[in-house]
């Protein structure tokens, strides 16, 4: 258990506070002891040369066997933003407060795209933080925006050597060609993402008949509101194509433009960990 493990203080077994809803620890990136906070989590950094990635463990992790999600930030955002940033932290503590460790995936940069060195990012920290959880085996993946590419390829090409159970999107990036497509600075970026390497086998739509995994159970959050990730080319279509092989989907439409309260809150971070609890 997590009160076993050097560096985590002896104060581990205080009680999570009901209403603790704010940090009270600014953390550290490039810590690698464990940090008690005022609600009863424990954090700390799992580093890595492309930027830490950050584990969350809520205090009934600290006493069981609990499973792990792996959480992809949007772009330009970094793995930290889902323990400082108000509408992010709260969606996820939503989630790690029904029994959940995180490890928030800072994807190998601000802005990957599910690039072949995000996902070997990914692969990377996941091993990493084997030792610092007492994990259950079971192993979940969410996107927020542009993290909807790592997630669903984590997940569809069965990247980490076990098993995804199941994936959810939060206004997810999941159709590639239509990121390239639609904005000359997104496909830049791509282009710089990817550098030499291909873009080929990285697009969940467009490639989706060729993956493995493409069965993963799959929810997505959706808005007809959002300009940014147009839900009807990626979070829609990914769903209407993984019903199409099978697949257990859910849709939950929202209301608002990107990453607005309509998505980031609690009650969707409730229903993405209902959705994680019933494919065990």
């Amino acid at each position: 258990m997590l009160c076993l493990l050097a560096g985590l203080p002896a104060a581990c077994t205080a009680p999570r506070s009901e209403t603790a809803s704010i940090r009270t620890v600014t953390p550290s990136a490039s810590s690698d002891t464990w940090r008690l906070e005022a609600d009863g989590r424990a954090t700390r950094a799992v580093p890595d040369p492309q930027g830490a990635a950050q584990l969350v463990v809520p205090g009934r992790c600290r006493k069981a066997s609990c499973p792990l999600v792996i959480v992809s930030h949007g772009r330009g955002g970094q793995a930290l933003d889902g323990i400082t940033h108000p509408p992010f932290d709260t969606l996820l503590d939503a989630i790690d407060a029904q029994g959940y460790v995180l490890l928030l995936s800072n994807d190998g940069g601000r802005e990957t795209w599910g690039s072949p060195g995000a996902l070997a990012y990914i692969r990377r920290v996941y091993r990493a933080a084997q030792p610092h959880v007492q994990g259950d085996g079971r192993v979940y993946t969410l996107g927020i925006s542009m993290g909807g590419l790592p997630a669903t390829l984590t997940a569809y090409r069965q990247t980490l050597g076990v098993k995804v159970r199941a994936t959810a999107l939060v206004a997810g990036r999941v159709n590639l060609s239509d990121a390239v497509r639609t904005s000359a600075r997104r496909a830049a970026s791509i282009r710089r993402a990817y550098g030499t390497a291909s873009l080929a086998g990285h697009d969940p739509v467009n490639d989706f008949a060729t993956f493995r995994g493409r069965r993963t159970p799959l929810l997505t959050v959706v808005s007809p509101q959002d300009m940014a990730v147009g839900s009807a080319a990626n979070g829609v279509r990914l769903a209407h194509l993984a019903r199409g092989v099978g697949a257990d989907v859910r849709v939950i439409q929202v209301q608002g433009p990107h990453l607005s309260r309509g998505y980031m809150n609690a009650d969707i971070g409730r229903q993405i960990a209902l959705f994680f609890k019933a494919h065990p």
